[in-house]
């Protein structure tokens, strides 16, 4: 059984995965980089040649890598493969040829039920689909040498255009009295021309498994702004360690969040003055929100994969 992933993802969530799959299951898995072109970003992929050992059964940690092994091969990989869909993104073509693509997987793991309903109402098999979610990291721990701060709000993703950063200056400034944490990366260019980083109650730090343990310990506030995710993990993986979400309401943050209880959903594209009234209303919450994803955990996942490969083989 082959797990594939793109190299230049290896060291991120996708890649992550399969890692986590390989490492729980490491006699019958065998684990192997593909081009980050495969990823469908760039024309070149389609003159690139990169072959992938035989096997009964395969894990493809993107659909576009999956396209593009089946076109040159189509009874190899038809119905013998795993395909993992995040979210949707541009290079995966129209719903209509996601659909037909992904039809001819044996099984698409989801990272949210939105995105697999969208694909069922426009011809996906219902058979196909495993909303899979994800799964908190293993490393993502308390830090106890923090303590939880009452005022403390924290962003953790990269810097891209679906990740509602305009909306956070407005936010910033209605809030004084709070302190706001930025952790990831490619965020330097957009807080320095918004002036962010001369605020005072403004901190800006790089995404590593020790700060993430560490903000996420002192953080009383998970935001996200996003108006496009198949996730975002960060918001599992903060939950798990005690801190209130306040998401938009796309990805998987409605499966998590119960609104008004551990949380708060907001709309795509929120009003500034909405998002400030939910942040200085979450000590009415009456539910901690660790309890929501105490099941999202790699051994879940691993198990799901090793099944599900093993059903193809039998």
């Amino acid at each position: 059984m082959v797990l594939i992933g793109v190299w230049a993802n290896r060291n991120w969530i996708l890649g992550n995965w399969i890692k986590e799959v390989k490492l729980r299951h490491p006699s019958n898995f065998k684990l192997w980089w593909v081009p980050s072109i495969y990823a469908g970003k760039r024309k070149l992929e389609k003159y690139i040649r990169v072959p992938i050992p035989k096997a009964k059964a395969y894990f493809f940690s993107y659909p576009t890598i999956f396209r593009f092994y089946l076109e040159k091969k189509p009874k190899k990989f038809i119905n013998n493969s795993l395909v993992l869909y995040p979210h949707n993104e541009p290079e995966m073509g129209s719903v209509f040829e996601q659909v037909e693509l992904l039809n001819k997987a044996h099984k698409v793991y989801f990272y949210c039920k939105q995105d697999a309903e969208n694909l069922v109402l426009n011809g996906l098999k219902k058979e196909k689909i495993v909303i899979a979610n994800c799964a908190v990291d293993n490393d993502c721990v308390l830090d106890h040498k923090e303590t939880r701060e009452q005022k403390t709000i924290i962003l953790a993703s990269k810097f891209g255009p679906r990740k509602g950063a305009e909306l956070l200056p407005g936010i910033v400034m209605k809030l004084p009295d709070w302190n706001f944490i930025v952790m990831g990366r490619g965020w330097g260019n957009f807080l320095k021309q918004e002036k962010l980083l001369n605020i005072p109650n403004f901190t800006y730090v790089q995404f590593n498994k020790k700060n993430r343990s560490k903000y996420f310990s002192k953080a009383k506030i998970f935001l996200s702004l996003s108006n496009l995710e198949g996730g975002p993990v960060p918001l599992i993986e903060s939950m798990a360690l005690g801190v209130i979400p306040i998401s938009t309401s796309t990805g998987f943050s409605p499966e998590f969040i119960k609104d008004g209880t551990n949380g708060y959903l907001l709309p795509l594209n929120p009003d500034p003055d909405f998002v400030v009234s939910k942040i200085v209303s979450v000590d009415e919450l009456s539910e901690s929100p660790e309890f929501s994803v105490a099941l999202l955990t790699w051994d879940r996942i691993a198990r799901l994969t090793y099944n599900d490969l093993l059903s193809i083989t039998n």
